[in-house]
């Protein structure tokens, strides 16, 4: 912490107009010192030649000579404070210093010849010595010794893509000799890409399982509440069922109870009755009786015409009581209920049966319908290339002098230019190597594609068909191109961004046929890698129409139509790479 009396000395130290660290002190004739510049403002923007401390008046401005020795002790005064201030102890995780003896200093550079780091006043040589400032200073860094290759004592700057490693320049000359190599730069920003090209397509997959986690979450949750609702039908039916049941159960009781009485009310009758004619039976067999006891042959005789009704038999105007009702009530209802009962059991084993299968059913179909959630739908480029692919032919008479169209128009090659006949010219570009494809389109969409393995520069896209041939062609959409070039695999871009909005930026460096595809409605021209099936750039919110001539416009208003235009969009192409050079359509048999 410093103290009040270097604080105080800081004070002294700085201009009191401006209240900064003197910038060529000079000296008024009081002894005041200020920035020569702040006082001589000062002055400008008063009418009293004064001093701004002591108000002491002068009769003239004094002349005023910069005070060297305040100078260089302001300076020497910075000079120090700044050292101080880079002199500070190295933390745990901080480069220290490989110079300082005891108490490590925090490193301020690190050398990349004499791979070391330093701290600001061991720094210093480097800062001063001509032979030492040639040296390469960064910032810097740790583990020093992971970066230096340890069989030739050289820092690692290139990267051997056979053997994946990193590499010296004498490495160069023994393990690696005809190894393809490449700056670190270059593989670390390769990697890079790569990294964020495979991070967006973890979170694509990210999303993608999460729409299908959802999608089966709610299919549960539907289904759950699907299955409530009929569990609580089933109830209420069964409810209704057992109620019923209740019902008919209470029915054929009393049903049987009513038959039973009316049987009991029968057989009380026949009984009553049976009990009339046992009396009277008695009663005949008594008088009969009495009669089989007399002596008397008149009285016996006489007696018998007159009770011959004794002999009539009381069975024959009764019959005997022959019903059984308990063994109608043990074999008839019994027997029913059961027989109901078991065809009622057999009717809900039929029942369950049919729920078993149809869970199974209900399985395969949620078994389908998380197949079909977790399955990803088919890329976008697969969909293009199933539906809106075209055949794309070159169109010789508009090519440049130094391209050469096959017989078939499918394949451009780069040459040393001949002579064009003059009824052609005004259909070829003059200035710059490019030719459009012979068919163009006002409307829908549209894809083709284009090997360039065999082209080391080269230009893709669409351009209208109003673009001038004769000058030089700026490829932007204000002038009626998107295109996209690629030179030795990787690719580039010219577009304005006022006009058209890019997405998908994507760095290839092994392509071989790169994709386009217009969409002329939505407004949009795509570039897409083939052989890894990624989006390369995206042009959106494209305007491919034009306004109409005057009078065309004028019949448009009178017809009601629109006033707009639309002209043909043509593939796009173009070389500038070496002799020989050739770029070569897929045939739209060979799209997919």
């Amino acid at each position: 912490m410093a103290s009040a009396n270097s604080l105080l000395y800081e004070e002294q130290l700085l201009c009191s107009i401006c209240l900064q660290a003197f910038n060529e002190p000079v000296s008024t004739p009081c002894g005041h010192n200020y920035c020569k510049s702040c006082i001589t403002e000062y002055w400008s923007t008063t009418n009293q030649i004064q001093c701004p401390l002591c108000k002491k008046k002068f009769r003239k401005r004094p002349q005023l000579q910069v005070n060297t020795e305040f100078r260089d002790m302001v300076e020497h005064f910075n000079n120090m404070r700044v050292s101080g201030a880079d002199e500070i102890l190295a933390k745990q995780g901080e480069v220290p210093c490989d110079v300082c003896l005891g108490l490590k200093l925090k490193a301020q550079k690190t050398c990349l010849v004499c791979l070391a780091s330093y701290c600001q006043s061991h720094l210093e040589p480097h800062q001063r010595v001509p032979a030492l400032k040639k040296h390469k200073l960064i910032d810097p860094v740790s583990n020093m010794e992971d970066k230096i290759c340890k069989k030739h004592d050289k820092m690692f700057e290139l990267f051997c893509r056979s053997d994946e490693m990193c590499v010296c320049f004498m490495c160069l000359k023994d393990d690696h000799v005809m190894h393809e190599t490449v700056p670190l730069e270059h593989i670390f920003k390769e990697r890079k890409t790569w990294l964020t090209t495979a991070i967006s397509e973890i979170k694509t997959m990210e999303i993608t399982k999460s729409t299908s986690y959802k999608g089966i979450q709610n299919s549960l949750e539907q289904r759950k509440k699907e299955s409530e609702k009929e569990i609580a039908d089933i109830l209420e039916v069964f409810t209704a069922l057992v109620a019923s049941l209740q019902r008919r159960q209470t029915e054929l009781i009393d049903l049987i109870q009513e038959k039973h009485k009316v049987a009991e009310k029968m057989a009380k009758d026949h009984m009553a009755k049976l009990d009339q004619e046992v009396t009277e039976l008695k009663r005949r067999r008594s008088e009969m009786e009495q009669l089989l006891q007399t002596e008397d042959h008149l009285h016996l005789l006489q007696t018998w015409a007159s009770s011959q009704h004794l002999h009539n038999p009381l069975s024959d105007s009764t019959s005997p009581f022959t019903h059984d009702t308990s063994d109608i009530s043990h074999q008839g209802y019994v027997g029913m209920v059961k027989d109901a009962v078991a065809e009622m059991e057999d009717e809900m084993e039929t029942l369950i049966q049919e729920v078993k299968l149809y869970d199974t059913a209900g399985k395969q179909m949620t078994d389908e319908l998380i197949e079909e959630v977790c399955s990803p739908p088919p890329d976008r480029l697969m969909m293009i290339q199933l539906h809106d692919a075209v055949d794309v032919t070159l169109d010789a008479y508009t090519a440049h002098s130094k391209l050469t169209v096959s017989k078939d128009g499918k394949e451009l090659r780069l040459n040393e230019g001949k002579l064009l006949l003059p009824s052609l010219f005004t259909r070829r570009f003059a200035i710059q190597p490019f030719v459009l494809g012979k068919d163009g389109f006002s409307s829908g969409r549209f894809y083709y594609e284009v090997q360039v393995s065999q082209s080391t520069r080269w230009v893709l896209g669409v351009v209208k068909e109003s673009i001038n041939k004769q000058d030089y062609l700026f490829l932007c959409p204000e002038n009626g191109c998107w295109t996209i070039s690629g030179a030795s695999g990787q690719f580039g871009q010219q577009f304005s961004p006022n006009t058209a909005s890019v997405n998908c930026p994507h760095y290839l460096s092994h392509s071989q046929t790169v994709g386009v595809f217009v969409d002329y409605e939505v407004g949009e021209v795509s570039f897409y890698d083939v052989d890894t099936r990624t989006p390369i750039l995206s042009f959106t919110g494209c305007t491919f129409t034009e306004p109409a001539p005057p009078l065309t416009a004028l019949l448009h208003t009178f017809t009601g139509t629109s006033s707009r235009s639309r002209p043909k969009l043509y593939p796009f192409f173009g070389m500038f790479g070496d002799y020989d050079d050739s770029l070569t359509i897929n045939p739209l048999g060979h799209a997919v």
